[in-house]
């Protein structure tokens, strides 16, 4: 039997795929990776879309240099629980 591989893209993502991302989360939400980057129609594996969404993508991440009271909190929490 003969195996026909697809093609992955591999590389920087271009907007046009981001946007394809972006609207098939909208739909079907997020899990489900493997049959998400099928269904969007991206040559992307489902690992490249998961992390494309969570690092990048999802509108609640916040990007820039953080406050100094996060400064202060993050100092707090590492004096009291160490590198957990």
């Amino acid at each position: 039997m003969k195996q026909v591989s697809m093609e992955m893209n591999k590389g920087p993502w271009s907007s046009d795929e981001d946007s394809k991302l972006i609207h098939s989360i909208s739909i079907f939400g997020q899990g489900r990776w493997d049959s998400l980057a099928h269904v969007a129609g991206l040559k992307r594996s489902c690992k490249s879309c998961r992390l494309r969404w969570l690092n990048y993508l999802r509108p609640n991440l916040r990007r820039g240099k953080i406050t100094p009271q996060e400064q202060v909190l993050i100092l707090l929490l590492h004096f009291r629980f160490g590198n957990r």
